[in-house]
């Protein structure tokens, strides 16, 4: 394992935390108002799911409770609920991300795309557990759909910001 040096971390700290500040701003100020079948995009579990197609499972892990946890300020259920879903799915695109030996934009897209299906459907199985009743609604499907293709229109855009914001020179991205 590298050794890095705590000014490295700390930078990649700071434009990991930018990066959720300004996802968490659009989310609010712009695209919760944009909507396709009644659907809007969730910027925050794009971060999510672009880190982990970016630095893989661990980090995307991270992000993604760090991404839910922001999500969950403004969401009337329990807290933590959205942060517990979006890193258990932002995990396991990460050991998707990381098990490809060949990589693309289309297959970054790709995976986006299954990520924010992964991540609604955890969130409607972890927020029926903690008693919300998500799994019974009549749109579910529509709005995995949706989340999807939303997370596959952002992918050009939210995997290079992710990628960017976890880089420093000592560690290599999972691409």
């Amino acid at each position: 394992m590298t050794t890095v040096p705590l000014g490295e971390e700390l930078k990649v700290l700071a434009r990991t935390s930018l990066v959720l500040l300004g996802g968490y701003v659009l989310q609010l100020g712009l695209f919760d108002d944009l909507r396709l079948f009644s659907v809007h995009p969730e910027v925050l579990l794009a971060i999510g799911v672009g880190t982990a197609v970016a630095w893989g499972a661990e980090r995307g892990a991270i992000v993604g409770f760090a991404a839910g946890l922001l999500a969950d300020l403004v969401l009337s259920g329990r807290f933590g609920v959205t942060g517990l879903a979006y890193g258990i799915a932002c995990y396991a695109v990460g050991l998707v991300s990381e098990g490809l030996a060949r990589r693309s934009r289309v297959m970054d897209a790709l995976l986006m795309a299954v990520g924010g299906a992964l991540g609604t459907i955890t969130y409607a199985v972890v927020a029926a557990l903690f008693g919300a009743g998500t799994l019974g609604e009549d749109d579910l499907l529509v709005i995995i759909a949706m989340v999807a293709l939303w997370n596959f229109v952002l992918s050009p855009i939210v995997v290079p910001v992710c990628r960017w914001a976890g880089r420093h020179p000592e560690i290599r991205p999972a691409r």
